[in-house]
């Protein structure tokens, strides 16, 4: 196996999982899907052209196919009659919130999986960190680049309700817990890093 596609495989595999995704959805009629799609080929085509310069973990690109599926399967399959992404995993807290949920969990892990890519970027282009005050500050713009991510995420989501009438992404508390979620998996992903480079020192 050449170097390239052995560097690539996750990404090639997250790019099939979507393709046939996208081609179950198309023929569900469920046509939001697609505003979805349109954002993740890109992005993965953009991870694939810079991995070498970036150079990602490979935590990163296999936690992003791990998330592809079961952000395909959260939004396709259903157990009794509910959608994966709606099925309460522990029950701790109530409604309107209705912690602990998969979507919750997937919301982490993504987020985990999107601040590791976007750390690689802001250490390539920063200067190499020699005190903690440039640790520190890599590591806020690396928590604030994910929220960004987060945040667009969150309006592209609103352009799928937009214009195709749906509600099946939720309510205002969702949305708010999604971004809550979402800053928990970047602060776990700053952690890893954080931890990873001081026992590699």
């Amino acid at each position: 196996m050449k170097e390239k596609t052995k560097r690539l495989l996750p990404i090639y595999l997250s790019a099939i999982i979507l393709g046939i995704f996208t081609v179950f959805f198309i023929f569900r009629g469920n046509f939001e899907f697609l505003v979805y799609a349109a954002t993740l080929f890109p992005l993965m085509w953009v991870i694939a052209k810079t991995d070498r310069f970036f150079d990602y973990l490979p935590v990163a690109k296999w936690g992003f196919a791990v998330w592809m599926l079961s952000h395909m399967a959260g939004g396709s399959l259903h157990i009794g009659g509910t959608r994966l992404y709606d099925i309460i995993i522990v029950n701790l807290i109530g409604s309107p919130y209705s912690i602990l949920k998969y979507d919750q969990l997937v919301h982490v892990f993504c987020y985990f999986v999107i601040t590791l890519f976007i750390y690689s970027i802001v250490v390539k282009m920063a200067r190499p960190a020699k005190t903690k005050g440039d640790r520190f500050l890599i590591i806020f713009i690396a928590f604030a680049a994910s929220m960004g991510v987060s945040a667009l995420n969150e309006i592209v989501e609103f352009i799928a309700v937009a214009f195709f009438n749906s509600t099946g992404v939720g309510d205002y508390y969702n949305n708010a817990l999604d971004l809550v979620f979402n800053a928990i998996g970047a602060v776990i992903a700053l952690f890893f890093m954080e931890r990873r480079n001081n026992n590699n020192k």
